[in-house]
């Protein structure tokens, strides 16, 4: 965004680099607008804040999944009425509880997609809450399909994400424990960290499915691990719109989703992937042996999946949506 002028500070309040892809900010940081709070006492930040805002004549603050900065912002409009306020919800818990605490001093939302928009409007106070859909993107150009098809001759069946209760990668390795008998040269993967690491490695060491079934730990390169891959899993309990689904397309990877909170938004049954709870394994396993059973329609799906994630999942459309929110939302709000 500053690439079209925009003026950006960013401020953070706590290291998530154990949840979510580590970024240095280092450019932020080199232009003296990377505000670190992650060692100012709370009740200081309101202050703290407040002055760089002063300092840079702040139009717009934009909020993301700052818990510990909502209870500030009926404070930074009242002092500054003009302020616009936006908060951004990916899913329908976390910091939705906070939003609708503090929605009358929020001048509008910014979701990824139709499924989370609906649940804005459905439970807000506001009779327009000024929902606005921002669909994120991915960089199509740097993740692309691997030159070469993975090796061996099975398929090779990854989960990729977050070892965390809702991205179910336990219900992943249940799925495989009840399919690898009628797949006996499939491989099965798992790649990523999380607050299940250690019960996701234990697991894997004692399934039955052996050395069928790997655990690769975290994944600092997503599209060599993607690479690998034939097919993704994403057996999510709850969901927004991952970014994975959208990677794995670009990489040239049918995904077979959950289909929970945004993700039938994401996939187009036969296009680029399947909808199917990781319950349904008789489901997945008629999918992945039918592939097994003829690999040009395997190979069909991964080209249609790249040329879906191409027509849709690009950055530049987000970014393109992104300046338009922010200059709709940081104009007044109408009464």
């Amino acid at each position: 965004m500053r690439r079209r002028n925009f003026d950006v500070t960013v401020a953070f309040c706590s290291d998530a680099s154990s949840v979510y892809t580590p970024d240095d900010m280092e450019d932020f940081r080199a232009d003296k607008q990377l505000l670190d709070l992650s060692a100012v006492p709370h009740h200081d930040a309101l202050d703290v804040v407040w002055r760089e805002m002063q300092r840079r004549a702040t139009g717009l603050v934009l909020q993301i999944g700052a818990p510990l900065l909502y209870h500030h912002l009926p404070y930074w409009k009242e002092r500054n009425p003009s302020l616009r306020i936006v908060d951004t919800l990916y899913n329908e818990i976390g910091h939705t509880l906070n939003h609708f605490l503090y929605e009358q001093c929020i001048d509008g939302v910014i979701v990824e997609t139709e499924h989370m928009k609906r649940f804005v409007e459905r439970n807000s106070a506001k009779a327009d809450a000024r929902v606005r859909i921002v669909r994120n993107g991915i960089d199509t150009e740097w993740l692309t399909p691997a030159a070469e098809a993975p090796s061996g001759n099975g398929l090779v069946v990854g989960y990729v994400g977050r070892m965390s209760p809702e991205k179910n990668p336990l219900g992943f390795i249940d799925l495989i424990e009840r399919i690898y008998p009628q797949l006996p040269d499939a491989r099965f993967v798992l790649a990523g960290d999380g607050a299940q690491t250690d019960e996701v490695r234990r697991r894997v060491q004692k399934s039955p499915a052996g050395g069928q079934l790997q655990y690769r730990g975290y994944a600092s390169d997503v599209r060599a691990v993607l690479q690998t891959l034939d097919v993704l899993v994403l057996p999510s309990k709850l969901d927004g719109r991952p970014n994975i689904v959208m990677e794995a397309n670009a990489c040239g990877i049918p995904v077979i989703g959950a289909p929970v909170g945004g993700v039938p938004e994401l996939i187009t049954e036969g296009v680029n992937g399947f909808l199917a709870h990781p319950a349904e394994s008789d489901r997945i396993l008629g999918i992945l042996s039918a592939w097994r059973e003829n690999p040009a329609e395997l190979t069909r799906i991964k080209q249609s999946s790249r040329q879906y994630a191409e027509r849709h999942f690009s950055r530049q459309q987000m970014m393109d949506s992104y300046d338009d929110v922010f200059r709709e939302l940081g104009e007044k709000a109408p009464h």
